[in-house]
């Protein structure tokens, strides 16, 4: 049996660069490709006997973010954007590229904020684009006991459907067929974040809205205003799986404000016994669970967050990752930290203030 390694990272949330200007655009989060450059470029030095494996999962490129105007994603807007992106992005698709060069496979499993990459013209685009040979997976990803998807499937307001990718407005434009809490970031987050660029960011979304109440307390009741507006606005949603409408329920979005949900079914799901590790994303938050012989794992992501959730308060700065390995005689799995070459210095994004045209 080949040793074999699997690297999965999630959660980059990669937008179409810089402003026109030359200074961080505040709806790109992703600022990180000479680190990432550099942590394949470590794992292809050290690839020597083993079946290396990419898995990208989830909220890669964050479409949703980037391209809605309207209140819509529009479909030719969403290539624009890709293309704007890789672009942009040239030493992170590099990286890419020289990791598959070295013999890693590279396996991309779709998220919510990257619902647009399940359709077959987008993926198309990214591989010709960037000449990497990319294996797209709508859901989740089943290989020698491990068990990888994004999460978001878990709660029913973020739930996409990746059969139905497009769909027609009045006027006949194909839009993105976005879930409930895709059109709830795109009309009342990405504003909020807007007038703070770090709002988005603040984990888990319920204690933030306390905390917000005593210490930012003009900008939080302008989000429940917005917030409310746009509950009474959108009383229904479309379930994917379940093939029919539903009235929102507030347990359904205190669910995915939480993302309690997705941990809960992780550990359900490990309870199949042909389940060895089970390994997710969409939270942010970074966690391992040992449970006898079996290990849950949520790889958290590359961009800082607030955490608002003890025993980690404050400011989460962390490259995280999670490491599969399997050879005949032992497995292992776990979750590590990327510290990378270390910098000189770099452009700080969490104090920018934005002033509208």
């Amino acid at each position: 049996m080949k040793k074999r390694r699997i690297i999965i990272v999630s959660d980059l949330h990669i937008g179409a660069g810089r402003t026109k200007e030359g200074s961080i655009n505040y709806r790109e989060d992703f600022v990180y490709d000479s680190d990432f450059y550099d942590f394949l470029k470590y794992w292809t030095k050290d690839s020597v006997g083993y079946e290396t494996e990419l898995v990208l999962n989830g909220d890669i490129v964050d479409i949703i973010k980037s391209v809605y105007r309207d209140g819509k994603v529009y479909k030719k807007d969403t290539i624009d954007f890709l293309e704007k992106s890789i672009e942009a992005h040239k030493v992170f698709f590099s990286a890419l590229r020289d990791f598959e060069y070295e013999g890693g496979k590279i396996t991309y499993i779709i998220g919510n904020h990257d619902q647009a990459m399940a359709s077959s013209e987008l993926q198309n685009i990214l591989c010709e684009k960037t000449g990497i040979g990319i294996r797209f997976i709508k859901r989740e990803y089943f290989t020698d006991g491990i068990w990888i998807e994004h999460g978001n499937k878990y709660e029913a307001i973020n739930r996409t459907d990746t059969e139905t990718v497009w769909v027609k407005d009045e006027r006949g434009n194909e839009i993105l067929n976005m879930p409930w809490g895709s059109r709830f970031v795109v009309e009342v987050i990405d504003k909020i974040s807007f007038k703070k660029p770090y709002l988005d960011r603040w984990r888990p979304l319920e204690k933030s809205i306390k905390w917000g109440l005593i210490f930012e307390t003009r900008i939080t009741l302008y989000s429940i205003y917005r917030t409310v507006l746009f509950i009474l606005k959108n009383r229904k949603f479309y379930d994917p799986i379940m093939r029919r409408n539903f009235k929102v329920p507030l347990r359904f979005v205190m669910d995915a404000m939480g993302h309690k949900v997705v941990n809960r079914s992780a550990m359900v799901i490990l309870r199949r016994p042909e389940i060895k590790t089970v390994i997710m994303g969409h939270t942010h938050k970074a966690m391992v669970i040992k449970q006898k012989d079996k290990t849950y794992i949520n790889t958290g992501t590359w961009i800082p967050y607030v955490s608002l959730d003890t025993p980690q308060i404050g400011l989460i700065e962390k490259k995280t990752f999670c490491l599969v390995e399997r050879t005949q005689n032992n497995s292992f799995s776990g979750l590590f930290v990327w510290f990378g070459m270390g910098k000189i210095f770099e452009e700080v994004k969490e104090y920018m203030t934005v002033v509208p045209d």
